[in-house]
């Protein structure tokens, strides 16, 4: 929340969310014969359908104060909603505007008393809310003036003509650095000392009872090859803090998660293992069978308690009858008593018979008890690590939406690394800068208590260029 004050004095308390169709009678009382002027007519339904952003401002009574809409191509018809990269660069060639880090304001209002405090409190958040983000634009008729409000915020870079009118349109600018600006990356030093140590303290003494009360500082003199420690900074000021080390234990990462999709976090070798063998493809397709074959069995001792008939009872009673001759073969056997061949050959029937029930009943039974774990393979990378991790990481919350600026930098110390990972207790409540970390998946047997998240130095990319594939 900010608090905003108007030129008589009033206070304000405001803050930013997102626009809802909820909001569009009150957005359209805040249109006056100027704002018309200056975006045109509008279908505000239409208009916040197609919007990239909308944001809506409100007081602590929840009544709105002001709302403004951003799209990703210009307004007026200035340009093609695909093309206007090449107009605007002709424009000014020094701004290195794309898709991906420009913004068109494509309709604002606010309350009169306070439009100035409430365009200001807006940009800072659409700064805040889109890290990408460095310019937004501004296009209006080029005989009409921005206003007391929007002048503060916009300087004018020059004028293009229109597709559809014959006449020109001035193009204005607000930059990233003027609301909520990058962050400082460098080589953290002795000295930060004094100023991190409040922000550590704010959120965890446990460091500070276990290692002793500068172990920060220690930390920064033991840099070397594979240990760095970088700060960001505003004004001179340190107001975060990341320690990163190359040296990560990967026999237990890849015991404990599927690493699959990032080839285990290693370069390619020749002697990585990535398919099953084949003798275990076979152990699996006869787990299989044997598991069907289990359910077969299932199904028959089911289907042996159904009602049981006259005739089945009959059959039933005969083989009752044959296991008891068979015992009392037995026993007399085991006491001597059996010495004619004719009483021989009897007793050889009826065991061989019995034997044989017992055989099949014993391996339907067997099988019912199959375990039922299938045979998991898990991939043996033997390539080099290619990750290195984040082992302590701390920022002041006023800062926290720019973490991502750490990464450029860190990924330039380890240029031979294209992964970043860190671990986390499973309790860890997300912060912004794990937000753009992918989380790993772990296996049954994970014996450790922690998350493991990873970031590809892919994601630093900012330009995607796209063309025909070619043979």
């Amino acid at each position: 929340m900010s608090v905003l004050t108007s030129p008589r004095g009033k206070v304000e308390v405001v803050h930013c969310r997102r626009t809802e169709s909820q909001d569009i009678y009150c957005i359209k009382s805040l249109i006056r014969k100027f704002t018309c002027k200056l975006f045109g007519k509008l279908n505000i339904i239409y208009l916040l359908e197609k919007a990239n952003l909308a944001v809506t401002l409100c007081n602590d009574k929840e009544e709105i104060m002001a709302q403004a809409t951003f799209l990703d191509y210009p307004n007026w018809n200035v340009a093609k909603q695909d093309n206007w990269v090449s107009v605007f660069r002709e424009l000014d060639s020094d701004i290195p505007c794309t898709p991906l880090n420009t913004l068109f304001m494509h309709l604002f209002v606010a309350v009169d008393e306070y439009s100035v405090g409430c365009c200001k409190e807006i940009l800072r958040t659409v700064y805040k809310a889109v890290p990408e983000l460095h310019f937004i634009f501004l296009i209006v008729p080029s005989y009409m003036s921005l206003g007391s409000t929007l002048i503060t915020v916009f300087d004018q870079v020059g004028n293009i003509p229109c597709l559809t009118y014959e006449e020109d349109f001035a193009v204005h600018i607000c930059h990233r650095h003027s609301h909520y600006p990058q962050l400082h990356v460098r080589k953290a030093r002795v000295e930060d000392h004094d100023d991190l140590m409040p922000i550590f303290m704010r959120y965890d003494t446990i460091l500070k009872e276990t290692y002793g009360e500068y172990f920060l500082a220690e930390l920064i003199e033991a840099q070397d090859e594979e240990n760095h420690a970088v700060v960001c900074e505003v004004a001179g000021t340190a107001v975060g803090f990341m320690s990163v080390c190359s040296r990560v234990n990967m026999q237990l990462l890849h015991e404990c998660f599927d690493l699959g999709p990032f080839h285990g976090l290693c370069f390619p070798h020749p002697d990585d293992v990535l398919e099953a063998p084949q003798e275990l493809s076979v152990r699996r397709s006869q787990d299989a069978e044997l598991r069907s074959s289990s359910q077969g069995s299932q199904k028959i001792v089911e289907e042996s308690q159904e009602p049981v008939f006259p005739d089945t009872m009959e059959n039933i009673q005969g083989n009752i009858a044959k296991e008891a001759a068979s015992e009392e073969a037995l026993t007399a056997v085991q006491s001597g008593s059996v010495s004619e061949p004719e009483d021989i050959e009897k007793l050889s029937d009826v065991s061989t018979g019995y034997a044989q029930d017992h055989r099949v009943s014993s391996r339907s039974l067997a099988s019912l008890f199959l375990p039922e774990e299938p045979v998991h393979f898990r991939p043996i990378y033997r390539g080099a690590s290619a990750a290195f991790c984040i082992q302590l990481f701390c920022i002041d919350e006023k800062y926290e939406a720019r973490s991502l600026d750490f990464m450029n930098f860190v990924f330039s110390l380890f240029s031979d690394k294209n992964f970043c990972i860190i671990s986390l207790p499973h309790l860890t409540p997300e912060f912004i800068l794990i937000q753009n970390f992918v989380k790993m998946v772990p296996f049954s047997t994970c014996t450790l208590e922690q998350d493991l998240y990873v970031f590809h130095r892919a994601g630093l990319l900012k330009n995607i260029c796209l063309g025909r594939s070619s043979q």
